[in-house]
């Protein structure tokens, strides 16, 4: 059994990340295991910046971001220097690590077991890029901001006829969070890196519509495609004055919704199970409405599709 559990988000700063660090140490402090948060990620690793966590961290659970901090260094063997896993849990005070985080992030994690370590991953971005899972951790609260958003925008386009909007979500190269958005918005079309798409034929679908009556049109693009420029050519070819709504970060910050606050007590749940039963080098995981264990091997192996029928019903409706 682990004497102490030290926890780490890199990149993981998703809604959803304090309520599972949360559960876990609460988990924990019942079963007389300490554990600490090492501090922005494994920059902190190597580095054995941690700080000791107990039930004082419950109430930061519905808070979005991470209280521990995060770091992107996908670089592990640069952040450790000469050091070795061994080396750095040691300095940490540590004998397990969980590691909350993206699909780069629990690469690294990955490697890190590779190296020696004692590791549990928990899919936390609201990319939802992970292969082996259906959900990931952030990404149900960036869906559902991105959704409200496209309900207000339409609320404006009512009062507003004649108008096209371009809604541009975050996702970075993937489309899960613009496919989940259009589809559950109703909108006319959704841009992603995945599929090749056609700002002209989108146009004249919607300029069809609004000819017969329709008032405005709603298209939904991932970022890093060039809003302005598909803006442009929406324009030219609906013959309708475009309007962009940029999304942000608006969508990694705000309070977790229901779903992400159960699937990241259930990831926490499930993870801390792992520590207990020294299941290692593995990734909790949603898949089927069910949250097990899955090998780390599934993350770094593959990428994960988008949903293909959600993106065929909004682009071919």
């Amino acid at each position: 059994m682990s004497r102490t559990i030290g926890i780490l988000t890199s990149g993981g700063d998703a809604p959803g990340s304090n309520a599972c660090i949360a559960a876990i140490a609460a988990r924990a402090e019942m079963r007389g295991i300490r554990v600490r948060g090492i501090l922005r990620g494994f920059e902190g690793l190597a580095q054995g910046a941690t700080i000791p966590l107990g039930v004082e961290v419950l109430g930061l659970a519905r808070r979005g971001g991470t209280f521990l901090g995060t770091s992107r260094n996908g670089d592990l063997k640069g952040a450790l220097g000469a050091d070795n896993a061994q080396d750095a849990m040691q300095r940490c005070g540590v004998d397990s690590l969980i590691v909350l985080g993206g699909g780069g992030s629990l690469k690294a994690a990955a490697e890190f077991a590779g190296a020696g370590a004692r590791v549990v991953g928990i899919p936390c971005t609201i990319d939802n890029d992970i292969p082996g899972t259906d959900h990931s951790l952030g990404f149900d609260s960036a869906v559902n901001k991105a959704v409200r958003a496209a309900d207000e925008i339409m609320d404006t386009a009512e009062s507003l006829p004649e108008r096209l909007f371009l809604l541009e979500t975050l996702g970075g190269t993937t489309g899960h969070i613009a496919i989940a958005t259009a589809y559950a918005a109703d909108a006319d079309a959704v841009f992603i890196h995945e599929r090749q798409w056609d700002a002209a034929a989108a146009a004249a679908h919607i300029k069809r519509k609004m000819d017969a009556g329709g008032s405005q049109g709603l298209v939904v693009c991932c970022e890093n495609l060039g809003a302005d420029q598909i803006a442009r050519d929406l324009a030219a070819a609906s013959g309708r004055r475009v309007r962009i709504t940029s999304l942000g970060h608006t969508q990694r910050g705000g309070n977790p919704t229901y779903f992400d606050r159960t699937l990241a007590r259930a990831f926490a749940d499930k993870a801390f199970e792992m520590i207990l039963a020294e299941d290692w080098n593995k990734m909790v995981a949603h898949t089927g409405g069910a949250v097990d264990a899955v090998s780390f091997d599934a993350v770094s192996s593959t990428k994960k599709d988008i949903d293909a029928a959600k993106y065929a019903a909004v682009n071919e409706s």
